[in-house]
């Protein structure tokens, strides 16, 4: 995260170019939407900012706010959706709307979008457009974007022998660029991994490789995760490990503490990493995560916005996620957080490019960004009951890559069929 500076011009520009409040709002009068989140953390100052400016310029609307960590508002929201309490507006991971909505505890966005005046999803990023669409109806709309990109260590790679300025733009340079960077000792032991790649607890960094080679998880509801191209794609990455590219059985923190401490020169991670590694004292080189033979994908996701099915107060709810997409709030949210912003739209944004140059590589990033599913009720179970015992196997070598993905493949059906 960036360090919070507010910035009241873009404050006051916010207000300036978006005036809140919906026709049919003003029709009702004075309408409150309580609005529930988990930005505990330092990005908090600037959402309440945010909130706050939009309170003071809308004489029709009021957003009532109420953050609490992450673990305790699902805690807290099925249970108040079920006794009729439930908030109006929720922030919540996009990886878990779905179970809501399937549930029937989400209101359809379909009609906002329609009719809005003001908000083309067009100039959003496609992805999370697209992750919050569950069963043909859009029910989740962007607050916080993320990309996963590549940081790389300049220092270890001009010891390599690698130019820093030039890093691998495609798989075929990334695993030359591999071979170059294990360092092992005089007993054969790795002492400097080329790439920390983590396999379980983590964003996604495994699901970026298959993508490379064209290989995907679900499509349809059905497995496909038992495909040549996945074949490909994880007997590379078996073989990766097993040269000492990275050590196995890693969770992502463990990636970031081994990157951190200079002893993997790559890692794939989102923009929430970039002050700690520099804290750390990595001279830090970023690039978009390479191309493969089917082309360039990578993770995206972050943060949704959803309007439960009961509110009273929908139209002011949606107006509320109107401003937040604007082009001056996500301004405002992308220099003071440094998260990218949600649209597509504001790649060529002078004043967000030169205030947080780093965010150049998040907004190309964004129309290639898939949000891995998203849309999936039982992600969660998937990825502990069929994806990290498949990476592990691989990785490990216990099982070869064929044999992995046919495992995994009945178990993904079993639980789809479920």
């Amino acid at each position: 995260m960036k360090k919070i500076v507010v910035v009241l011009i873009l404050i006051a520009l916010v207000s300036a170019v978006y005036a809140g409040g919906s026709t049919e709002a003003k029709k009702l009068g004075k309408q409150t939407v309580v609005f529930w989140n988990g930005y505990t953390g330092p990005d908090r100052p600037v959402l309440e900012d945010l909130v706050a400016q939009y309170n003071a310029q809308s004489d029709d609307i009021e957003i009532k706010m109420e953050i609490m960590p992450w673990d305790t508002l699902f805690q807290k929201l099925m249970p108040a959706m079920i006794a009729g309490n439930a908030p109006d507006l929720i922030a919540m991971s996009v990886g878990r709307y779905a179970e809501y909505a399937e549930a029937g505890k989400l209101a359809s966005l379909d009609g906002f979008i329609q009719n809005s005046k003001v908000l083309n999803v067009k100039d959003l990023v496609p992805g999370m457009i697209e992750a919050g669409n569950f069963q043909g109806s859009q029910y989740a709309m962007p607050m916080a974007f993320a990309a996963m990109v590549m940081y790389y260590n300049k220092a270890m790679f001009r010891e390599a022998g690698l130019d820093p300025e030039n890093p691998p733009a495609t798989l075929a340079q990334l695993q030359d660029a591999w071979t170059k960077l294990i360092k092992k000792d005089s007993s054969g032991n790795v002492v400097q991994y080329a790439q920390a790649i983590a396999v379980k607890s983590t964003v996604p960094m495994v699901p970026v490789f298959m993508w490379m080679y064209g290989a995907d998880y679900i499509a349809g509801g059905k497995s496909v995760i038992n495909s040549a191209e996945a074949v490909q794609a994880m007997s590379m990455l078996g073989d990766a490990f097993q040269a000492g590219v990275s050590p196995v059985g890693l969770t992502g923190q463990e990636a970031d503490n081994l990157f951190a401490a200079g002893k993997a020169a790559i890692e794939f991670n989102g923009p929430w990493a970039i002050n700690g590694f520099r804290g750390a004292g990595i001279d830090l080189g970023i690039a978009e995560v390479p191309a493969g033979m089917a082309g360039r994908r990578t993770w995206g996701g972050d943060t949704i916005l959803t309007i439960t099915k009961d509110s009273k107060v929908k139209d002011a709810a949606w107006d509320f996620i109107e401003y937040w997409n604007s082009p001056a709030t996500q301004r405002t949210w992308a220099l003071n957080v440094g998260f990218p912003p949600t649209r597509t739209d504001m790649s060529g944004d002078v004043e967000l490019t030169t205030g947080n140059p780093d965010i150049v590589y998040f907004l190309n990033s964004a129309p290639y960004s898939v949000l891995f599913m998203a849309d999936e009720p039982k992600a969660g179970r998937i990825d502990e009951e069929v994806l990290v015992p498949l990476y592990e196997s691989v990785t490990r070598k216990t099982l070869d890559a064929a044999t992995a993905l046919k495992q995994a493949d009945a178990a993904l059906s079993a639980l789809l069929n479920e």
